[in-house]
């Protein structure tokens, strides 16, 4: 896998939210970490815990999109609707009144779907070189292949669906801070082109 190719200006526009993504990615670890730890969770706290974590995302993933400069109007806004999707997701979990256990499991997993559908666009969309095309394209499978579980299996009982939402909490928390790591790397190779043609333009003054 190559990925000292040149820079695509969607590599570029996502260098800038690297941090937002390695947030979402703590954020899912830790999603399901009490999920894992907490096997006795009560519906209710659990419908409260993914909303939290489902409405946090979404706005950090919003954040990130509005804090990227100079980007075209359709790709902020690919990245904002990705956003809206998990505050979207929170916001019908919170008010679905006498929300079951399996309505919950419908709601995470669709959301995963439509999560892992936008996240693999991402990749051709802005656009963005091979190796973290694939990286992207992956993660967004894994969450189209976590939410195709989901409906296939609605009635495995309360530790199965406890496992599948830590997994797939887990597993895409995991995707992500992978992905956050390559985008920092991404933003210090922007930062090293940027210097040096500042550091001409300074000559040139003199």
């Amino acid at each position: 896998m190559n990925l000292e190719a040149p820079l695509q200006d969607g590599e570029r526009m996502l260098a800038h939210i690297w941090k937002a993504m390695a947030f979402r990615g703590a954020l899912g670890i830790a999603f399901a970490a009490v999920v894992l730890i907490w096997p006795g969770i009560g519906l209710t706290a659990l419908i409260a815990l993914f909303g939290a974590y489902a409405l946090v995302s979404g706005f950090a993933t919003i954040g990130g999109a509005f804090s990227v400069p100079g980007v075209a109007g359709g790709r902020r806004a690919w990245l904002a609707f990705e956003g809206l999707l998990g505050v979207a997701v929170g916001v019908i979990v919170f008010l679905w009144p006498g929300l079951s256990a399996l309505g919950l499991l419908y709601a995470i997993a669709a959301w995963a779907i439509a999560l892992g559908f936008m996240e693999a666009g991402l990749a051709f969309a802005l656009p963005v070189s091979g190796g973290r095309a694939f990286m992207l394209v992956l993660g967004g499978l894994l969450s189209v292949a976590f939410g195709v579980v989901m409906f296939s299996h609605p009635g495995a009982g309360a530790l199965a669906l406890l496992a599948l939402i830590a997994a797939f909490a887990l597993v895409t928390g995991i995707t992500r801070i992978a992905y956050a790591i390559e985008l920092r790397r991404i933003a210090g190779e922007v930062q090293q082109h940027v210097r040096p043609r500042f550091s001409v333009k300074s000559l040139a003054h003199h």
